[in-house]
């Protein structure tokens, strides 16, 4: 068999092996830099057959919740560390998204949050929730400061220029006289 056709059956072997991929709840956006506060907002489907009654948002250390977000006919609760809405009823195979802002105080990194889904029948569905926590953003004053420094250093630059033209010019007057 030539190696292209290889290549292309062992492709297609390992996406017919493959079974085809749960949903889970999703963050977005998927990144909070460290020191700031940040909107999130989490989604998921209700994959089973029962409507699902509650949904709850558990971080870590290095996160907290500041405040979790409104979504009609459901209640809001949270404690820092857990966001809980109850009251409302998601339809099976429908998506809702339930948001919160959080603040980071965790070094840079990867951090794993748990969002759970609770259903009238006592079931629970888990879902581990990841998010970057990036660098601290730079200071405006930071960058300022760094402005300053290029700029001065840009016209002391253009000043030497200028003297070193200058000199080369009232030398080479000189010298025809």
């Amino acid at each position: 068999m030539p190696r292209p056709l290889v290549v292309v059956a062992a492709a297609l072997i390992g996406l017919a092996a493959t079974g085809t991929a749960s949903a889970h709840v999703i963050a977005a956006p998927t990144f909070l830099a460290s020191g700031s506060s940040e909107s999130i907002t989490f989604s998921g489907p209700n994959e089973r057959d029962d409507p699902m009654t509650a949904f709850s948002l558990t971080v870590p250390d290095g996160l907290e919740i500041e405040h979790a977000h409104e979504v009609d006919g459901w209640s809001e609760s949270f404690d820092g560390s857990t966001a809980t809405w109850t009251g409302g009823a998601l339809a099976p195979d429908v998506e809702a998204a339930f948001g919160v802002t959080l603040k980071a105080d965790a070094e840079p990194g990867i951090v794993e949050l748990t969002a759970e889904q609770r259903y009238a029948d006592g079931g629970v569905v888990s879902w581990p929730v990841v998010l970057t926590i990036t660098p601290a953003k730079e200071s405006p004053s930071q960058n300022l400061a760094l402005a300053g420094i290029v700029a001065l250093i840009g016209v002391l630059a253009v000043v030497a220029v200028a003297m070193l033209a200058w000199r080369r010019r009232t030398t080479g007057t000189l010298q025809e006289k």
